[in-house]
């Protein structure tokens, strides 16, 4: 289906404003999706949930192991291929962290000062052009990669730099932030996935910027809007009810504590305490419509395969563990992999123009020279 951007942020033009987006059927309010950014899913292992049909996976895992693309259309032949990427931040982890970030001088202080396993993630300043730039250069890549559409996280950096705290280092407005999302979905909605649709793109939290960009984006996902683990006294479910009213889905995550073992990422067969589950699944906090998954927080566990749906029935349904494989969060990045892995699932001609231009663009490959016979094969969209 196709659906127009309503007009929430000023100064755009009436073209900008008025851009179809073509939506995949299958993503609408209430689809049911599951998230796993701790490890890479095991292609080996039969798929569960087997009716999810978004699946959000973090892109470099994409990257390092392409094979995960056809795993799910296999599968689950409607699935939509979310890629997750650190917007706001670089950490070591990132394929382009060496050939970019690292001496860039785009990089400030560290995400949690507080907390070591955060050390190795930087804020960037996203006021630079050059790092937008670096930036779209991941949502190119994730089109060519087949995802269908990008969860950029870490897009509330204003927050660590309110009353002159200068948390990330670079003095950043929320204004800032409004420009540097608006400029990352003009970009994705330029791109036209392999399926033929817009590659989609989405707000994680941030409820501020619901106003200034929501019309922009196709989708959000929201970690812990109850805040039911804070001491807060607000919540900001409600806050994205403009997106379902769009028809635009909200994934929720909440982050019972009973679900499972942080340190270990154990799962527990009966899922969340009862009162815990409860109040997760309740849809009288402005989280009527979302997408609900509990996953476990911090550690290991944070967002591994470990899942429970409120699934409308009693308390300890729903449990479900997805199948992931620790050892493949060290295959190589796309250079290595275009020698290494690739050829096990296409090869370097058999993947096309489009990503081949992409990975001599985005990691240095260089094309290796075809017979004086043979003509260069292409691949469209």
């Amino acid at each position: 289906m196709k659906r127009t951007a309503s007009l929430f942020a000023a100064g755009l033009s009436i073209q900008q404003a008025l851009a179809q987006v073509n939506v995949p059927p299958a993503f609408e309010v209430g689809v049911k999706w599951q998230i796993i950014i701790q490890n890479t899913i095991d292609i080996k292992a039969p798929l569960q949930p087997s009716d999810a049909v978004v699946w959000d996976l973090d892109l470099y895992h994409v990257a390092r192991n392409p094979g995960i693309v056809e795993y799910l259309r296999t599968n689950v032949p409607n699935a939509i291929l979310v890629c997750y990427f650190n917007a706001g931040l670089a950490q070591e982890s990132d394929c382009d962290y060496d050939s970019r970030w690292r001496n860039s001088g785009l990089l400030g202080n560290v995400y949690d000062p507080d907390e070591p396993e955060f050390s190795d993630e930087r804020w960037i300043n996203i006021k630079n052009q050059t790092a937008r730039d670096w930036i779209k250069r991941r949502i190119t890549l994730a089109n060519d990669l087949g995802c269908d559409a990008v969860d950029p996280d870490n897009i509330d950096g204003y927050l660590n730099d309110e009353d002159g705290a200068n948390g990330t280092g670079w003095n950043l407005a929320e204004a800032d932030y409004v420009a540097f999302v608006t400029d990352m979905a003009a970009h994705a909605h330029a791109l036209t996935t392999k399926r033929g649709f817009t590659l989609l793109i989405g707000q994680k939290n941030a409820p501020e910027l619901v106003g200034p960009v929501g019309g922009l984006l196709d989708f959000a996902v929201l970690e812990d809007c109850k805040t039911l683990n804070d001491d807060e006294d607000f919540t900001f479910c409600r806050d994205f009810q403009p997106y379902v009213a769009a028809g635009k889905p909200v994934f929720s995550i909440e982050y019972p504590s009973t679900l499972g073992n942080a340190e270990t990422g154990a799962c527990s067969a009966t899922g969340a305490s009862d009162a815990q589950y409860a109040a997760s699944c309740d849809t009288s906090q402005g989280n009527a419509g979302f997408s609900t998954a509990l996953k476990i927080q911090g550690g290991v566990g944070e967002l591994n395969g470990c899942t429970q749906y409120c699934s409308g029935e009693a308390p300890g349904t729903g449990v479900v563990v997805t199948a992931t494989d620790p050892e493949l969060d060290g295959s190589p990045c796309p250079p290595e992999a275009s020698i290494r892995i690739l050829p096990t699932v296409f090869s370097f001609f058999e993947v096309g123009i489009p990503l081949r231009a992409t990975l001599r663009t985005e990691f240095g490959i260089k094309e290796p020279k075809q017979p004086a016979d043979k003509e260069a094969e292409t691949w469209s969209h």
